[in-house]
């Protein structure tokens, strides 16, 4: 899932399908009885940030090289 940061907005912005993503991971947890883990949209964001964080900047270009 990609996210983008517009620092002119000061906002991040997320696919038109994160929130439904989130709903479903949820449901399954819901489903096999860890709703206790339920994944909180802005706890997942700044998981993910942070996780980015510890990697050095890329272009978008040189994405496709990282896979």
């Amino acid at each position: 899932m990609r996210f983008t940061i517009d620092t002119t907005l000061e906002r991040i912005i997320v696919p038109d399908s994160f929130f439904n993503q989130i709903d479903k991971m949820n449901q399954v947890l819901a489903e096999r009885g860890a709703a206790d883990k339920k994944i909180d949209y802005v706890q997942y964001i700044n998981e993910a940030i942070a996780k980015a964080q510890k990697n050095a900047p890329v272009r978008k270009s040189d994405v496709k090289t990282l896979k």
